[in-house]
């Protein structure tokens, strides 16, 4: 069976024949079904294909961000209770709040960035990628475990002023709540391991000696707790939960948009690669890498009350009040109805280029400066170092669920 001939009902983010290429299956959505209610999906869900649903969604007040424990539905009562100090960590992330307590956490954590500006943290991701790369074999190397893997946990290591030689270890953490978040059906086993993932990665952020290192380094995990916004800083536990949230956000998305973006590289002009390397192209470059190479597929929300929505071709859908809704944004980084040939990739393509990668309104995730520049860099100095670069013939190794779309292995060669 052909991917866009795959059915509708039977699409979940760990079904792996949807896994290697959800692009055909998308557009048929977007052109038959934009809307679609899964019965197989969290017990019931609302799914939205198009660019125009997608960006009118994430805008729409009727619904809530407050998310944090819907992978857990699945489980009876008792099971999620036994886990609310982990889902406890999650509801304190910004991403998950509303209205004034949204603004009132993105303002403190927006502040507390301040100082991390590019022309602070440039030289310092530079330093990283540039200490990976000196340790691959060019006549044969995996990108992503030598590469893709160690990168983003070292940067927001550095960024947060703790211990860069803890990146393996955040990166094992960080994954595990990435699956949990990302899967739409994970095993009880796995939330326990997440749970577990989530209190060493709280403790270690919550250890005397990391704090102290922060501080020493005026690190974020030190401005978090120091700035002050309207008299108003930040509990401890919400710095660790913001400092957390960054990890979470980063590191998958890092790790897979440069896989995705090498892989996606091997079929395109030589002479594109040079786009990548002029400062006067770069930017456009990688935001058009961002659109097509969309690592996280889909953003959720949750209903407010109960609303009919009328989709892009004018379908109705009732959405019910406290069920989830899945947005994917990958699907509508795709829409021809938006992007001029929108299955391919174009270096230079015209800005603005008005992705969804990072969501719209906002709740425009807060990691996505940090995102940028580290890919910008990385796939810069890849391509300078290695100007033939190639993806060597392999059976492709995908991540084990859709949600966060990449490899877990990609061999190249220079």
């Amino acid at each position: 069976m052909t991917a866009e001939a795959l059915p509708a009902d039977e699409f979940t983010h760990n079904e792996d024949k949807y896994i290697p290429d959800p692009f055909p299956f998308y557009t048929r959505m977007r052109a038959e079904s934009p809307s679609y209610y899964s019965d197989k999906i969290f017990g019931g869900t609302w799914l939205f294909f198009s660019y125009a649903d997608n960006l009118s969604l994430m805008t729409d007040e009727r619904l809530s961000n407050a998310r944090a424990a819907v992978p857990l539905w699945f489980l009876p009562q008792d099971q999620r209770d036994a886990v609310q100090d982990m889902v406890g960590v999650f509801e304190r992330w910004l991403a998950f709040h509303d209205g004034q307590s949204h603004t009132k956490l993105r303002r403190q954590a927006n502040r507390s960035y301040v100082p991390f500006s590019d022309e602070l943290l440039e030289p310092r991701i530079q330093s990283i990628v540039d200490r990976l790369l000196d340790g691959v074999d060019p006549t044969g190397f995996d990108l992503m475990k030598e590469v893709a893997f160690p990168l983003p946990a070292m940067v927001i290591a550095d960024v947060l002023g703790v211990p860069l030689e803890a990146h393996a270890e955040l990166t094992r953490w960080t994954d595990d709540i990435a699956h949990l978040f990302g899967s739409t059906q994970v095993s009880i086993e796995h939330v326990h391991r997440t749970r577990q993932s989530t209190k060493e990665l709280v403790e270690f952020l919550s250890a005397p000696d990391v704090v102290a290192a922060a501080a020493r380094s005026n690190g974020l995990l030190h401005t978090l707790r120091t700035t002050e916004v309207h008299g108003h800083r930040l509990s401890e536990e919400d710095v660790v939960s913001q400092a957390a949230l960054l990890l979470f956000a980063g590191v998958a998305s890092i790790r897979y948009l440069v896989g995705n973006g090498v892989h996606a590289m091997e079929n395109q002009p030589q002479s594109d690669r040079r786009l990548l390397l002029d400062k006067d192209t770069v930017d456009n470059a990688v935001e058009e890498i961002l659109r097509f190479c969309t690592p996280v597929q889909f953003v959720g929300r949750i209903a407010r009350e109960d609303f009919n929505f009328t989709d892009a071709r004018g379908d109705v859908c009732t959405v019910r009040a406290k069920r989830p809704m899945l947005l994917y944004v990958a699907s509508a980084n795709r829409d021809e109805q938006r992007f001029p040939d929108a299955d391919s990739l174009q270096l230079t393509r015209p800005a603005p280029n008005r992705h969804l990668t990072f969501g719209a309104g906002r709740h425009l995730c807060f990691g996505d400066p940090l995102v940028r520049q580290t890919t910008r860099i990385a796939m810069a100095s890849l391509y300078s170092r290695f100007p033939k670069l190639r993806v060597l013939p392999q059976t492709m190794d995908w991540n084990n669920n859709l949600g966060f779309h990449g490899f877990q292995s990609l061999l190249v060669a220079a």
